[in-house]
């Protein structure tokens, strides 16, 4: 089987693969129970032999056959083909497909118009190999067989050969096969249907429980919201804070008058003064008085500091003795 049949089978086919796992793996237990203990029940049956269109007791203590009573059937041997087969050493279930797929070369009997039995009868004196009775029952036998059985009103369970001093052949499961014993009542549907609703059960208990941790989270989350909510805006607070305080230290290092000030009381000449400094973030006017042979421009060009040193007109001042006024414009530069 491959996944795509797999895939492409509808529901009724998959149902029949799991009823054929199912019996094999039935059928595998079976074979790992001793052979003794799984005739237990057909050989507590009351056993009955067919003569002459009649149910002849075979059991000791067996009277006649009531309606309803479930027997076992004893063929006669002489109403069957028995050999004794050597093949390597198998299990219960593969020694059976093994006689069906060889049935027709096993005895010389036409296609289909046998029932087989088969059973290990014991190891063989070649190693690695056991010995297989099989056992052919004509198919018209049965019939008539089971024709008697059901004019009685008996059951019958099982259909054995007539002892040989070797183990019993049933015949009965090749007549079930063939459709002329009832099927024994299996209790897998029953199994089966306990296995899916305990499998729906836990199903459903686990989408219970997942439901009921994510109610139960959803409540946790709710609960906690409003607290959620109050860090939320303590942290955009603190956010635009430190977005404020960064604005501002870029403008303090980039527009911070001090060191203009500082700068130009530095640039300008002995016994210059200033009366005015006006600056705009880039440019400063400086207005004041100097001696009579300062220059003022020249000393703020050689500072380095300030750059674009020009005169803006003759001052309005008057000069007095201390000395004599000016009033230049330059552009500060950086630290």
């Amino acid at each position: 089987m491959n996944p795509r049949a797999l895939l492409d089978a509808d529901m009724r086919t998959i149902g029949q693969w799991l009823l054929q796992a199912w019996q094999w793996w039935v059928d595998e237990l079976s074979g790992l129970v001793p052979a003794r203990l799984r005739r237990g029940r057909t050989s507590e049956a009351p056993r009955f032999a067919v003569r002459r269109d009649m149910l002849v007791p075979v059991s000791v203590g067996v009277r006649g056959a009531a309606p309803g009573m479930r027997v076992t059937l004893v063929v006669s041997a002489a109403d069957c083909l028995v050999r004794t087969i050597i093949r390597p050493a198998l299990g219960e279930r593969d020694m059976q497909r093994m006689i069906a797929f060889e049935a027709d070369t096993l005895l010389p009997l036409p296609s289909g118009s046998a029932l087989l039995a088969a059973r290990i009868a014991g190891p063989s004196e070649e190693p690695g190999t056991i010995r297989i009775l099989i056992a052919g029952l004509p198919i018209e036998t049965a019939r008539a067989m089971l024709q008697v059985a059901d004019a009685a009103g008996v059951v019958p369970v099982a259909v054995v050969l007539e002892e040989l001093q070797t183990v019993s052949l049933d015949f009965a499961p090749a007549m079930r096969a063939a459709g002329l014993l009832a099927r024994k009542r299996s209790a897998a549907p029953l199994l089966w249907g306990l296995v899916v609703m305990l499998l729906l059960l836990n199903i459903a208990a686990a989408i219970w429980r997942d439901a009921a941790h994510v109610a139960r989270f959803e409540q946790i989350v709710a609960e906690q919201q409003p607290a959620v909510g109050i860090a939320q805006a303590i942290a955009r607070r603190g956010e635009q804070d430190r977005s404020l305080a960064t604005r501002s230290l870029a403008l303090r290092r980039t527009h911070d008058p001090l060191h203009v000030i500082a700068a130009v009381s530095d640039a300008l000449p002995e016994g210059a003064w200033l009366q005015r400094l006006v600056w705009d973030g880039e440019t400063v006017r400086l207005t004041g008085y100097r001696p009579a042979r300062a220059d003022v421009a020249t000393a703020l060009r050689r500072s380095g500091r300030f750059s674009g040193v020009r005169a803006i007109g003759e001052s309005s001042e008057a000069a007095v003795p201390a000395g004599e006024p000016f009033d230049l414009s330059a552009r500060a530069g950086a630290r």
